[in-house]
């Protein structure tokens, strides 16, 4: 795949809820195959593939900015910067379930006592307060440590072990947890319920 067909697209469920991103071809074929509508963030205007290809696909010859077409054999297609599922309602609106996976995403992947990056392969969840003191597995009581990190505190608490946390764990919202890692584009920025998601400047 192209650079530009690994960029990411807001999806939305039908009722215009953010629920994931998706790769821009895989954006694409869910609009060719009418599962889903290309959604214009300036006029909230929905398009299905033929009336996406009649007013934003160009020939292929034709002068475009790169990074904002995909290529096919004849034609220069634009990129959506957001699609709506046509048929999909889901998306609870309850809090998020901790998991391992969602710490790592809540903490950017960075240790939250020394700040390194912490692949997924080796990250290690610390409990804040250990469970042996009658300390949770949960959001407001898990953070992402590197190895050393996590060893090193051991048993007692960040205080104890000369530690300070980046910042307090808390329960992250899903909009927070579907963008984690995502170049996030300021189009987007209608959609987001979660005011404190940052944009692309």
């Amino acid at each position: 795949m192209t650079r530009v067909e690994l960029e990411r697209v807001l999806t939305l469920n039908r009722v215009w809820q953010p629920i994931t991103t998706v790769v821009v071809k895989q954006a694409l074929t869910l609009v060719f195959r009418g599962r889903a509508r290309v959604v214009c963030p300036e006029s909230y205007q929905m398009f299905d593939w033929a009336n996406w290809l009649r007013e934003k696909a160009v020939p292929g010859d034709a002068h475009v900015i790169e990074h904002d077409y995909i290529r096919t054999a004849h034609l220069q297609v634009r990129k959506p910067e957001v699609i709506t599922l046509a048929k999909f309602a889901g998306y609870p609106n309850t809090g998020v379930p901790y998991s391992r996976r969602g710490v790592y995403e809540r903490d950017n992947g960075q240790c939250q006592y020394c700040g390194i990056f912490v692949h997924k392969r080796a990250m290690t969840i610390d409990h804040v307060q250990p469970v042996s003191r009658g300390g949770a597995t949960s959001w407001a009581n898990c953070v992402l440590a590197c190895q050393r990190c996590n060893h090193g505190k051991g048993d007692r608490t960040p205080v104890e072990a000369g530690l300070t946390l980046a910042q307090t764990p808390v329960q992250p919202t899903r909009d927070q947890l579907i963008l984690s890692g995502v170049n996030k584009q300021d189009s987007w920025k209608p959609f987001l319920n979660d005011k404190h998601v940052k944009v692309k400047a």
